[in-house]
């Protein structure tokens, strides 16, 4: 369990000096940018490559794959990355940046920066750094598909605007339309559109479902393998799919099945005039450890391996990570360095709403005391991993973003256990549980509210706070 005292040390130590740099104030924008040697997307220009959720970046509505073309009036071609930054520090309290991407050629976004103390952490800092009282509703993972991907270094993928599909054989006509609708859902989400009529690339598919014909169900290294969990972007959770990890070796007669399945983009507008050229192709070989309906396979992957365009990354694989995050937000900002004390309250948040204020010490959160140190907060979190290990379900065990092996979700027979565990704040300091308390393994009487009681000036004072149910998804391919 060493790994995870570490883990909530670095969390929060690390997030001070991120922002301790900036003396009083920090100041957010919420996306990193990259600058791209990609001659198809944004050839030495930046990039953005991730955006936090809810950040000032994503309701200002910036995309991952937005290419910045100016930042404050200035033209970033050519710019260094550190040059780029500090434009970001030269207006107050917003900045207005250029974008290029497949909706607009250029397009000019302001973003009113998230500033606040530079010592506050926020519930969404902290929901990741106790996900273990409930890893249904926070995740960090992590997960492989062998996707090979090539493209034409002449095409300029901005220029794109729409896209059409080959003619389907009447045999295969039927799958062939459930494939292409999930093309016209996942790409119009990116902002092409969909023309029958006179679009500027065509896309061909071709796929196999083959049985193994050396596959032994008895086997005695059957079913030994690691579960392979992958992200279903229709419902936004990580799910057990009835495949084997493309990293892991397999001998071949424990394979039920091999499915194949690829796409390929052929310009019809801007190459050689009267010729379709091939811009973009991609595809997958999977080994099944059982059935998994074509169709569904690609209902669930298809959109996955989109995402590597059109920025692409690494040609021969791709990795993905999840980000999932479900907690209850008051719109507190605690002191890092004792987390306890409010030293930033969200405008027209629930807290702000009920009356807390910066200054405001919390000394108790639905019955459960604040009164810990960062060290014995530490070590009661790292105490109850240790200690509630035997209530989880290990048939959900998986491996997270950090490397930890035993991320498992609660086993529902236990639940009674688990909220008894929950509520032993002496020796697990478990106040920060109210970030989930909605769950009905901690409260089956889920309540509208949560009663706060604050310390103000020596007065003892107490909130009746009525949280929102904040929920964020992101998924991130190299």
């Amino acid at each position: 369990m060493k790994r995870v005292h570490y883990m909530l040390l670095m969390a929060i130590s690390l997030t001070g000096s991120l922002v301790a740099q900036n003396g009083g104030t920090a100041c957010s924008l919420g996306f990193t940018f990259e600058i791209s040697d990609d001659k198809s997307w944004g050839y030495k220009e930046p990039v953005v490559v991730d955006i936090t959720p809810g950040s000032p970046a994503e309701r200002a509505g910036l995309k991952l794959n937005d290419i910045i073309l100016s930042v404050n009036g200035n033209g970033t071609y050519l710019k260094s990355y550190q040059t780029i930054r500090s434009w970001f520090d030269l207006q107050g309290n917003d900045m207005t940046i250029g974008i290029r991407n497949f909706e607009h050629s250029f397009k000019e976004v302001t973003i009113a920066k998230d500033c606040r103390h530079s010592t506050a952490i926020t519930e969404a800092q902290l929901a990741p750094v106790f996900a273990f009282y409930s890893l249904e509703d926070v995740q960090d993972r992590r997960f492989l598909m062998p996707v090979k991907t090539k493209k034409n270094e002449e095409a300029l993928f901005h220029n794109y605007r729409t896209f059409g599909f080959a003619p389907s054989d009447e045999a295969t006509r039927a799958l062939d339309e459930r494939i292409n609708a999930i093309f016209i859902r996942s790409l119009c989400k990116m902002g092409l559109q969909y023309s029958s009529d006179d679009p500027d690339f065509i896309i061909q598919t071709y796929y196999s479902y083959q049985t193994n014909p050396l596959f032994k169900a008895d086997s005695h290294t059957y079913g030994s393998y690691q579960p392979v969990w992958r992200f279903d972007t229709r419902n936004n959770r990580t799910v057990k799919v009835p495949l084997y990890n493309p990293s892991e070796a397999v001998r071949v007669d424990d394979i039920a099945y091999n499915l194949e399945f690829g796409y390929r983009f052929f310009d019809r507008k801007f190459m050689e005039p009267g010729e379709m050229t091939l811009i973009w192709e991609s595809e997958v070989k999977e080994r099944l450890n059982n059935h998994y309906n074509l169709a569904d396979y690609l209902e669930m992957n298809l959109p996955l391996m989109l995402l590597k365009f059109p920025y692409m990354g690494n040609a021969s694989f791709a990795t993905y990570r999840v980000k999932y995050l479900k907690y209850n937000y008051t719109g507190i900002g605690y002191n890092m360095n004792d987390l306890k004390t409010v030293v930033a309250v969200d405008p027209g948040s629930p807290a702000a709403q009920a009356g807390i204020k910066p200054g405001d010490v919390v000394t108790n959160i639905q019955g459960q005391g604040f009164n810990h140190t960062s060290q014995s907060l530490t070590e009661g979190y790292r105490r109850f991993i240790a200690e509630t290990m035997k209530l989880r379900d290990k048939n959900t065990r998986y491996t997270d973003s950090n490397g930890f092996k035993e991320c498992m979700f609660w086993d529902v027979a236990n639940y009674h256990a688990i909220a008894e565990a929950l509520s032993d704040n002496r020796r697990y300091k478990a106040a920060f549980s109210y970030l989930f308390n909605f769950n009905q393994y901690i409260d089956w009487n889920t309540p509208l509210t949560i009663n706060i009681e604050i310390e103000r000036g020596g007065e003892m004072l107490s909130f009746a706070v009525t949280p929102k149910r904040a929920t964020s998804s992101h998924i991130l391919v190299d």
